[in-house]
């Protein structure tokens, strides 16, 4: 995997962890941020200098997305863009001599496959698309021996971009089955927090960087008073926590509760009624999947636009780009219970993290009696 944001590292972390639990002292399983363990440091930097400036900054992001899938397959200009990393990539695998990759990132990917070729390595390749509702073309790469999606958008995607489908498994979305296991009372959490129970309760995240537009969301609706508790998580990002410390001062009918780096993020989804904020896979899965809507503020690049629409199709959640528009909406959750619909339609579609079912795809590619069956997505 390559640590640009949590969206990679945190799938490998949950199959990780899936295969030690599922098949106990049968393999030998270590996650790697590939770009950093290999020696390629000026790639590495400028990969998470990358992604930061992203969040930051969407439309040069979105511009590089529509550059990559107008190459198309063509993807020699990585050897160039990224020559250090491709090379001590391969350089790392050769040493390694692993009999399985299990993939997260499409440049890793990109690498196994040269190191296959190049220099004649026999594992077996597999990979994840972590983007839930795309598949753009880095993620195709016909080197790997299986492409694992988690629904028929991302497949059809690939196969658009040529992919054949007996190379692409349909098997839901890895998440750590930890955090699917939430034992505290709602109740307690909110009172603990100083929360009022009886008020619909909003998560607003931006990820373990902290960086994104929806905390000047939360200073309007702290203006407009409007009767809901507000959790906001800053993550690392210690600008942001005082900006919502100073909220939690005011005297407002929008009840807020503080928090830095959160470790009970399970807990504290389950304890909402929504997730606010950025478009992004990992916490829109988790917040399917503990049937709690998105209100989407932001999206950095078109993987993140796809989740978007996905949720506007199924009326599973709304997308606010603006201050206006997100009042306008928490207008309608406190006067129209409007996030009770979305969340009986998020019940209705049966979406469930494919964990264990991945890490029996990739034990039976090593002949421990794992399953080629297509799981639902």
């Amino acid at each position: 995997m390559l640590e640009c944001g949590f969206g990679h590292k945190n799938p490998a972390l949950a199959v990780r962890d899936a295969i030690e639990e599922d098949y106990p002292g049968a393999f030998a399983v270590e996650v790697v941020d590939l770009a950093r363990e290999s020696g390629a440091i000026g790639a590495d930097e400028l990969l998470k200098r990358s992604w930061d400036f992203s969040l930051a900054f969407p439309p040069p992001a979105r511009i590089g997305y529509l550059l990559v899938e107008l190459a198309g397959e063509r993807k020699e200009y990585l050897d160039v863009l990224f020559r250090e990393f491709v090379v001590k990539g391969m350089a790392y695998i050769d040493r390694y001599r692993p009999d399985l990759i299990f993939s997260t990132h499409p440049l890793c990917t990109y690498i196994a496959v040269k190191a296959r070729e190049k220099l004649g390595l026999a594992f077996r390749l597999v990979t994840y698309v972590v983007d839930p509702f795309d598949g753009y073309s880095w993620w195709a790469e016909k080197g790997s021996d299986y492409t694992l999606v988690a629904t028929d958008r991302s497949r059809d995607r690939l196969l658009r971009h040529g992919i054949p489908p007996e190379k692409i498994r349909l098997i839901g979305f890895p998440i750590n089955k930890r955090f699917m296991r939430v034992e505290a009372d709602r109740d307690e959490i909110l009172d603990r927090l100083g929360l009022d129970p009886a008020n619909t309760t909003l998560l607003v995240s931006a990820g373990g960087q902290g960086i994104g537009k929806v905390f000047s969301y939360v200073e309007a609706l702290a203006r407009h008073e409007l009767p809901l508790n507000v959790i906001t998580v800053a993550g690392k990002n210690r600008r942001t926590k005082v900006r919502m410390d100073r909220l939690v001062r005011l005297s407002s009918r929008t009840r807020i509760a503080s928090i830095g780096y959160a470790r009970n993020m399970n807990e504290l989804v389950a304890a909402s009624d929504a997730v606010v904020g950025k478009a992004g896979a990992s916490t829109a899965m988790e917040a399917i999947f503990l049937l709690k809507p998105m209100v989407f503020t932001e999206w950095s690049t078109y993987n993140d636009r796809y989740i978007i629409n996905f949720a506007l199709d199924y009326n599973i959640g709304m997308y606010c780009p603006t201050p206006f528009s997100f009042i306008r909406a928490m207008r309608a959750v406190v006067e129209d219970d409007r996030l009770r619909v979305c969340a009986e339609n998020l019940t209705e579609l049966h979406m469930r993290p494919g964990t264990d079912e991945v890490a029996a795809f990739i034990a039976g590619q090593l002949g421990h009696g794992g399953s080629n069956v297509q799981a639902p997505g």
